[in-house]
């Protein structure tokens, strides 16, 4: 069996040059080689995918550390059973 490693044709479809070498054995075992090109689209998506799920880790944690101090800044809503004072409204280290 002929396995073509490279064939050169013309315009009319005529063979021009061909390289190949003979094979004898199962064509199982002669398989399809892929090259950088075949595989290049795939490999592109999985960096790409790669690079998001890191991104979107990374955005995840910062969220989650600045979570808490958005907590620590809310105001504590006025107790409507205590009476507001001058000494209240002006003093600006209130608690």
């Amino acid at each position: 069996m002929k396995i073509y490693t490279k064939i050169v044709l013309d315009k009319n479809n005529k063979v021009l040059k061909e390289e190949f070498f003979e094979y004898f054995g199962s064509i199982a075992l002669a398989g399809i080689h892929y090259d950088y090109k075949s595989t290049k689209g795939n490999k592109l998506m999985e960096k790409q995918a790669k690079r998001e799920k890191k991104l979107a880790e990374k955005k995840a944690k910062r969220l989650a550390k600045e979570s808490p101090k958005q907590e620590e800044t809310k105001i504590k809503p006025l107790d409507p059973n205590k009476p507001i004072s001058l000494d209240f409204l002006t003093n600006p280290n209130k608690e």
